[in-house]
């Protein structure tokens, strides 16, 4: 029998959070100072529901390679109290619900959660992930996918400031990603996963980090501009932008496997501050 703790933790409730956040501040400033709570609760429903679909659905992926890491062999898959199956049709009901209920917003919607799925799986997890070390560049946009999704379910085609903002989430993605793998480095090791820092480096790999957090902080004023947003806010954004840049020039001078995940948790902090900071300026600007 399974256990039902483990049907929420396929779904990693932390990193569904962070990125309906990105979601939710992403249709909110779409929205301005009109909201249509139906319609915003429709699209927050449905892309939760993808995001957690996927989610599970990465995670039967994942299988065999979460048992051989120490981080994440206790996951419900590989500890066995989860079995594949449920977890593949779970995951499956979850995305399905969610994709079929965003074309109630309009017909842009599950096409972005679509892509979503796509980037993830087949992209990410079934292409590149166990060949390549570059595989979060292009499987990077799995988790730009719901700032987009939540423009789209308010603007529709008129997608720049969407892609503007989910490009913003595609460039914090390397410091999400290669700072936790330096961190467990003997376990992508074991489990053969050709993770960028692995190949090049943490010293290549943290500089790369830098250079993405440099385009980010470059990207953030232009969502102030086409969103018309407080420049209060704007100001606030980048200092605290570059703040974690500092941080992570400190780093890359000095990398370390144990400050890696001290700069893995600031990364999600930075995010979440700058996002919920463009919530603010649109709401007070």
């Amino acid at each position: 029998m399974s256990d039902p703790k483990a049907f929420v933790e396929v779904t990693k409730p932390k990193q569904t959070l962070l990125l309906m956040v990105t979601c939710v501040v992403s249709y909110l400033v779409a929205s301005g100072k009109t909201l249509d709570l139906d319609r915003f609760a429709i699209t927050c429903l449905a892309t939760s529901l993808a995001i957690a679909g996927t989610t599970a659905l990465n995670m039967c992926i994942d299988c065999d390679i979460d048992a051989l890491m120490g981080r994440t062999k206790d996951r419900p898959l590989p500890s066995g109290r989860l079995s594949l199956k449920i977890c593949a049709v779970y995951g499956s009901a979850l995305f399905l619900a969610g994709f079929l209920l965003g074309f109630s917003v309009n017909i842009y919607l599950p096409i972005v959660l679509f892509l979503g799925l796509f980037f993830d799986i087949v992209v990410y997890s079934i292409l590149l992930k166990r060949r390549s070390p570059y595989s979060i560049i292009l499987g990077g946009f799995a988790g730009a996918m719901p700032a987009l999704a939540g423009w789209v379910a308010v603007r529709g085609g008129d997608v720049l400031g969407g892609l503007i903002l989910a490009t913003i989430v595609l460039l914090w993605i390397p410091a999400h990603i290669w700072y936790i793998s330096m961190h467990y480095e003997e376990d992508y090791r074991r489990a053969k996963i050709p993770m960028f820092p692995l190949v090049v480096g943490m010293e290549k790999a943290s500089w790369a980090i830098v250079f993405s957090t440099i385009l980010m902080m470059f990207l953030i004023p232009t969502v102030y501009v086409i969103a018309d947003l407080d420049p209060v806010y704007l100001a606030v954004s980048l200092i605290v932008t570059g703040y974690f840049l500092c941080r992570a020039i400190r780093f890359a001078r000095s990398p370390s496997k144990e400050n890696a995940k001290v700069m893995y948790k600031l990364a999600s902090l930075t995010l979440g501050t700058v996002y919920i900071l463009f919530l603010f300026g649109s709401f007070f600007g």
